[in-house]
């Protein structure tokens, strides 16, 4: 590749121009080149620390003639590599990959959640019945503890504590998954979980958490989308702008799933909003953030679920720079309990041409190099020399361009070409 400018992720910005090599899926060289007009952006493949391929976001499981498109959905934003956390054995859809030949990210697979027993863990393919589970050798390191209550109660932190220092004496990490709860926040924290999932609940005590550092996967899509669908004319105005941003979305879901009103009592009782305030309360837990778009959950498909994800965390985590100016305008019901000012869709930022970028560079970081060290990955989430040529393809600067980080032209993985929006032949690099 000739005259581009890739991610450097020392600088946390792109590089000048640079020319590309690529040798056999790895990068074997990088040079500087003479600058042109109009390059394409580089970036390292993505990483999603907590996907749910089994379920189809519709309700419903992945059917086998589904997965083909399921596992591209992921490359068209970018994802080189998922962990899938609530599924059975991955084995035999590795091997179906490598029979047939479907292009898809690279895969692995935490331990088996484990579950508060008295809470129905189904035919106990998926989940394990309280702190007693085994580990499985063809899994990866991950040990996720799911904190959801039963009748106000779960597992003690005298429980959680010797378990999380089990775990990682056997060389292991515990995940502490809250679902939004305090009382499971607060628990995992108390009891030392260096990982957190779901969104901070108000009030929570981060006193002991500011003396130590730990990774926080928001998850913020999940509940965003309940919330959504108390509103089907905004959703749908959603649905159009996530076909924009992911033409893979546009072509096998837009249509696929309609939210109706009147089900509303399913929705959860706390408004999204409150989540949201606490997260830019807490501003000292967003340098600790992680990446996970929880794909699989309710109307949160491949790629789509990770640009809900993303401009959500663009809009929580834009300056106060025109807080005042906001203020001002005329209220408008769903969406002044959101963020308090009138809009037809979330994903539509105030211009702020000095923020903005500054938020895309961190939410860069977090995608690659934060998550991607965190999953193992075989790039790290970097490009360098000696490293696999795994990466996206972008016409525009993503820093800058209205649409932010998405959507992809292309996306590369081993060195060869996995997914294209064009029409082009997939199977070698550019």
């Amino acid at each position: 590749m000739k005259s581009v400018r890739i991610w450097d992720s020392e600088k946390a910005n792109f590089s000048g121009f640079v020319n590309i090599e690529v040798v056999q899926g790895k990068i074997v060289s990088i040079q500087q080149a003479k600058e042109i007009p109009n390059p394409e952006f580089i970036l390292p493949g993505f990483c999603d620390a907590s996907v749910t391929i089994g379920a189809n976001a519709v309700g419903g499981k992945t059917s086998k003639g589904e997965l083909p498109k399921v596992l591209l959905g992921y490359l068209s934003a970018g994802f080189s590599h998922i962990e899938s956390v609530a599924d059975p054995n991955l084995a035999p859809l590795l091997k179906e990959m490598a029979k047939s030949k479907w292009n898809g990210p690279i895969l692995s697979q935490s331990q088996k959640p484990n579950l508060y027993p008295e809470l129905n863990v189904g035919d106990g393919a998926i989940y394990q019945s309280g702190l007693k589970g085994t580990f499985d050798p063809k899994r990866n390191r991950h040990f996720p503890i799911f904190l959801k209550e039963m009748d106000n109660r779960g597992f003690s932190q005298t429980e959680l504590f010797s378990k999380r220092k089990e775990v990682e004496e056997n060389g292991h990490l515990a995940l502490a998954y809250t679902f939004a709860d305090k009382t499971s926040w607060e628990d995992a924290l108390d009891t030392g979980f260096s990982v957190l999932f779901h969104p901070m609940p108000e009030g929570t005590n981060l006193f002991r958490a500011q003396k130590r550092n730990f990774l926080w996967a928001p998850m913020f899509g999940i509940l965003y989308l309940q919330e959504l669908k108390k509103n089907p004319e905004v959703w749908k105005e959603e649905q159009i702008h996530w076909a924009k941003l992911n033409p893979h979305y546009a072509k096998y879901w837009k249509e696929s799933l309609v939210p109706e009103e009147e089900n509303s009592e399913s929705f959860p009782t706390i408004p999204f909003s409150v989540f949201a305030s606490q997260f830019q309360l807490e501003k000292e837990t967003h340098s600790n953030l992680l990446f996970a778009s929880g794909a699989g959950h309710l109307g949160l498909f491949p790629g789509q679920a990770a640009i809900v994800e993303v401009k959500l965390w663009e809009s929580l985590l834009q300056s106060d720079v025109k807080k005042e100016e906001r203020q001002n305008e005329s209220p408008s019901n769903f969406w002044d309990s959101v963020f308090g000012r009138k809009t037809y869709t979330i994903l539509s930022l105030p211009k702020d041409e000095e923020s903005l970028p500054i938020i895309r560079r961190r939410i860069i970081q977090t995608l690659t190099e934060t998550t991607c060290q965190y999953l193992g990955a075989d790039h790290g989430g970097k490009l360098r020399v000696g490293g696999p040529a795994h990466f996206s393809i972008l016409t525009e600067n993503p820093l800058k361009r209205t649409s932010g980080i998405f959507p992809i032209e292309s996306m590369v993985l081993g060195g060869k070409l996995v997914y294209t929006s064009k029409p082009t032949k997939e199977g070698t690099a550019k």
